[in-house]
């Protein structure tokens, strides 16, 4: 026969992946024709039966793909739990990962995954769709790094950052609930304060008190902003001694806690101090009530009558000479920072460099949630800051804080932090005045002289409720109208 008469020398002869009649063949492939002769769609979906079979060659690659995750060696990078360090660990490179390179996990990490999937459940979240990307890295960690020894919390935050496939959040607060985080190292003052006092108190309150802190630091099952670290760190100490009674009285755990003990502990200290301590019970019961720790909060109904109090102006003869009263250049400029532009006591210590700038005059203040305050340096201002540029070149010169104000700590630490609140405190405890009183005295003397209050926001970076409140303290005769207000 010659070759293009025949009409069947054409066909060509395909191997499918679809065992269209049902036939598996033991040691065989199965042929079929191609082209003119091949099989319709619909004729492979009739003889199939089915749309979803899948068919035999699909059960040989999944054998194979078993086989291959069978015969994964266990990564050689697990820590042992006894293992000790010669050396810091220097961080890991986690950009080169290569999820096709994955290691098996040992029985252990096994079953921290099951824990974790049913802890995801718990909280509402399927494993499978919106907790996939957790629950990838915790798999990346454990077959990496194993599950004998805790994890570091950079580690979790480096894998986080890969992309969209990976996510850390919930998986530190699990791990951290556990006791297998290592926590990331911090240079800042006020929470190794906040810490120090949580581990201060009893066992059980100690506990209560690391998780409220993690919330607080926006760093629960639930995310929520941040709060300055000054601010946690007053919660924590102002909501110390009423914990440290409840220790003392027998209480082992703060379920047992009633609305009636949270108003003994506030009603028994000074009408001064009930308004430092209420907040702070507040936000550590929410906290502990929002991630499952108690019940009921016991502080959720519980109320103090708030009473306005109005600014009032310091005498004159304590504002005359108070920059006498600092002893160098760096507490001059802070407090004519406070008293002459009225910054708020947390303000100095978070200027940076940058933010000054000398030929114009003018310094940025950067404020969480608000828009930057714009300060124009009066004389005196701007010579105190100019001697001190050069005071901070002369005891640091090669110091990389990128902060205006440093302190003999801090200008030496790498990490650049800002200088603490404690150094700005002293300075006017030895002024003898507080930074608070400062503030509102300036803010009172201006108002005395325009009762317009647009001008003591744009002057000051004030709020309009706050500067409604000078205005009534210094014009006590002019109300604002209820129908325009």
């Amino acid at each position: 026969m010659k070759q293009g008469k025949c009409r069947f020398c054409s066909l060509v002869l395909k191997e499918t992946e679809t065992d269209l009649s049902g036939i598996a063949l033991i040691g065989g492939d199965q042929l079929w024709f191609g082209r003119e002769l091949a099989l319709r769609k619909s004729d492979r979906y009739l003889s199939c039966g089915s749309r979803n079979d899948k068919g035999r060659f699909w059960i040989k690659h999944r054998r194979a793909r078993d086989n291959s995750l069978a015969e994964r060696p266990v990564s050689p990078h697990i820590i042992g739990p006894a293992q000790l360090e010669l050396f810091p660990t220097p961080p890991r490179d986690w950009g080169q990962l290569n999820p096709q390179d994955e290691y098996a996990l040992t029985a252990t990490a096994t079953a921290l995954l099951s824990d974790f999937s049913d802890y995801l459940r718990d909280q509402g979240v399927d494993p499978s769709f919106t907790g996939a990307a957790d629950l990838r890295t915790l798999r990346v960690l454990t077959a990496q790094l194993g599950a004998e020894a805790p994890i570091h919390e950079v580690d979790v935050k480096a894998i986080a950052t890969l992309g969209g496939h990976y996510n850390g959040r919930r998986v530190l607060y699990f791990l951290r609930q556990r006791g297998m985080l290592k926590p990331e190292p911090t240079h800042d003052a006020e929470l190794i304060r906040a810490r120090n006092a949580a581990a201060s108190l009893p066992a059980p309150f100690a506990e209560a008190v690391d998780l409220w802190i993690d919330v607080l630091l926006g760093q629960g099952s639930r995310s929520n902003p941040a709060l300055a670290s000054g601010t946690i760190y007053s919660y924590v100490q102002n909501a110390c001694p009423s914990l440290k009674s409840w220790a003392d009285s027998g209480i082992t755990d703060l379920r047992e806690i009633t609305k009636k003990d949270v108003e003994a502990a506030i009603m028994g200290l000074a009408p001064a101090r009930r308004h430092s301590v209420h907040p702070p019970l507040r936000s550590l019961f929410r906290a502990l009530r929002r991630e499952r720790k108690i019940f009921r909060d016991p502080a959720r109904s519980v109320s103090l009558p708030a009473a306005v109090k109005l600014p009032t102006p310091l005498p004159s003869d304590r504002v005359k000479g108070i920059l006498s009263k600092a002893e160098d250049t760096r507490s001059q400029l802070i407090v004519a920072l406070v008293a002459v532009h009225a910054l708020v006591h947390g303000d100095p210590p978070t200027l940076l460099l940058e933010d000054l700038d000398r030929p114009r005059g003018r310094l940025r203040v950067r404020r969480r949630g608000r828009l930057d305050h714009m300060v124009y340096l009066d004389e005196l201002t701007a010579d105190l800051a100019t001697a001190w540029l050069r005071e901070r070149h002369r005891r640091w010169p090669r110091t990389g804080n990128p902060h205006l104000l440093v302190s003999r700590v801090s200008a030496a630490d790498e990490t650049g932090p800002r200088m603490s609140t404690e150094v700005t405190k002293t300075v006017f405890e030895r002024v003898g005045i507080s930074a608070r009183k400062l503030r509102e005295d300036r803010i009172y003397d201006e108002a005395r002289h325009t009762a317009d209050p647009v001008h003591l926001m744009r002057l000051f970076g004030l709020s309009t409720t706050t500067a409604m409140k000078y205005v009534t303290a210094a014009h006590p005769d002019k109300h604002p109208d209820p129908i325009r207000a």
